[in-house]
């Protein structure tokens, strides 16, 4: 595990260093609906937030890479499961960046750490996992805000991929 979270963030600084903005331009505040999906199809289906924020672009000025923590637990009528703590280091591709309704694509990898809450098992467990997510985000005129909408599908565990979450999230962004 230590060598996978050295190595994340080895990339995400890296990735930092070479866009074109180092620095943030906004934190991004989002909240959802997360259906749990395979082997967590027993489980209900819950909420899900987290924070994010933009770190500018990269490569190309349609490129964003905004990394991010978010949270979502994992449980059903007879036991709670898992919470889920996921370190993103998200890339946004906006292709009509400067709309008023600005659709995206985008990708990136986490680090998800579960926390194990019942008899199951007594010990904390975490996963390399990738996430794909689209949506379009709607600027406010004559205000730092933006809203947007995303749907994102989640592979906690990429070895296993039978861990999966789809979620959809509304967010505040608030720029600096």
């Amino acid at each position: 595990m230590r060598k996978l979270l050295v190595m994340l963030v080895a990339v995400g600084l890296v990735l930092a260093v070479t866009a074109n903005e180092v620095s943030a331009r906004s934190i991004i505040l989002k909240g959802g609906w997360a259906m749990m999906r395979n082997d967590f199809a027993n489980a209900d289906d819950t909420w899900t937030g987290g924070v994010f924020f933009d770190m500018g672009t990269f490569l190309f000025n349609s490129l964003r890479f905004k990394p991010g923590v978010d949270y979502v637990e994992v449980e059903s009528d007879n036991f709670k499961y898992a919470d889920i703590w996921g370190i993103h280091l998200d890339w946004y591709w906006f292709p009509l960046q400067n709309a008023p309704i600005a659709p995206f694509l985008g990708f990136g990898p986490s680090l998800n750490y579960l926390n194990y809450n019942n008899d199951r098992s007594d010990n904390d467990d975490s996963d390399a996992g990738v996430d794909l997510f689209a949506g379009a985000a709607f600027g406010i005129r004559g205000t730092p805000l933006t809203l947007f909408v995303e749907a994102r599908y989640r592979f906690i565990d990429i070895a296993a991929r039978d861990d999966n979450i789809l979620a959809f999230n509304l967010g505040l962004e608030i720029a600096f």
